[in-house]
Formats: C-alpha cells, sequence, structure tokens
C-alpha cells in the first residue's frame, strides 16, 4: 500500500502564498530577456567619398548589414567584393563604447584584392605580402572625434585583434588576426 503525503491546510496555504510571492518578485525570465544592444555606425570612405550608416548589433551581424558593409569596404581600386569578418564592427563598437565616441568612422582601407595587395607591396615596406585585408578581416580607419593616439590605446587595451598606429598617415589598423601590435 502506498502512502499518500499528508499535507496539512497551514502548509498548503504557506506554499502558495511564497509561490504567488515569488511570481510577483521574479516575474518568468522571458520578461528579463533584452534586446541585445544595437549600436549605430556610421561611415565615411576617404577615397570614394560614400557613406554609410548601419546598425550594428555585436555578436550578430545581419544578411543585410553584411551586404552592405561588403560592399562599402569593397576594394576601391579595383571595385572587387568580399565578405568582411563581424568582428571587425564589433571591434569598432566597442571602442566607441569604451570612448563615448559617435564620431564618423573614416575607412582609409578595407578589403584589398590580391592584386591590389601586390602593387602597395611594391610601393611600400609598410604592406604585408599576407596582409588579413585580403581575406576582410582588417581595416585602415579613424574617427572623427578620437584622436588617433586614443583611438590605438583604446583598441589596444582590448586585445581582440591586430592593432597597427600609422601616426604619419595619421590612421590604425584593426584586424581580427591574433593580438599583436606595430
Amino acid at each position: 500500500m502506498n502512502a499518500k503525503p499528508i499535507i496539512s491546510r497551514r502548509r498548503f496555504l504557506v506554499t502558495t502564498a511564497q509561490t504567488v510571492t515569488g511570481f510577483f518578485l521574479c516575474p518568468p525570465l522571458t520578461c528579463w530577456a533584452r534586446k541585445p544592444k544595437e549600436f549605430p555606425l556610421t561611415f565615411f570612405h576617404t577615397h570614394t567619398e560614400e557613406c554609410l550608416r548601419i546598425m550594428h548589433t555585436p555578436g550578430h551581424c545581419s544578411n543585410s548589414v553584411q551586404k552592405k558593409i561588403k560592399t562599402f569596404l569593397r576594394d576601391f581600386r579595383t571595385g572587387d567584393v568580399h565578405p568582411i569578418d563581424p568582428k571587425l564592427l564589433d571591434i569598432i563598437c566597442r571602442i566607441q563604447a569604451e570612448t563615448a565616441s559617435r564620431g564618423t568612422i573614416e575607412i582609409i582601407s578595407g578589403y584589398r584584392s590580391p592584386q591590389t595587395n601586390n602593387f602597395l607591396c611594391h610601393k611600400s615596406s609598410d604592406v604585408a605580402q599576407k596582409s588579413l585585408h585580403m581575406k576582410g578581416q582588417a581595416v585602415d580607419i579613424r574617427i572623427t572625434d578620437l584622436r588617433t593616439r586614443q583611438l590605438h590605446k583604446t583598441a589596444t587595451a582590448l586585445r581582440a585583434g591586430g592593432v597597427g598606429y600609422y601616426a604619419k598617415s595619421d590612421f590604425v589598423h584593426l584586424d581580427t588576426g591574433r593580438f599583436r601590435t606595430w
């Protein structure tokens, strides 16, 4: 014979009251879920003079944003388009969040075709033969409301990828490779 647990009326009322109170104090988790924070990013390409404004959610890059950014960051010399690593946008969002920047991100260089990279390697020793620009994993930028030195310092502190500082040319290289600085 199975013995049924005996619960007193008092215990039942106390447990019920605690449960109901719990729902008022701790609503279901779906109510706590927040929409991921979107960052407005405004770009200006210094060579094409094109502008682009997107909303980017770090950790998630919508298809429409991916399409816009790969076209915007195309090789401006050849017109070649290549997918861009969305982690670059994540890094830029983190830099702007850390510095409270809302300035325009000026693009000096985005994707580079192998032909363009080869051409630039012959012109300058500062261009890497196996540049991450050719994989869509690097951008050269400055931000209008940040000094380039501050941009470099903040990017370096994030340790999110490679960071190069080109003081004479007034830009910072960002990439999604391993952390290193120059």
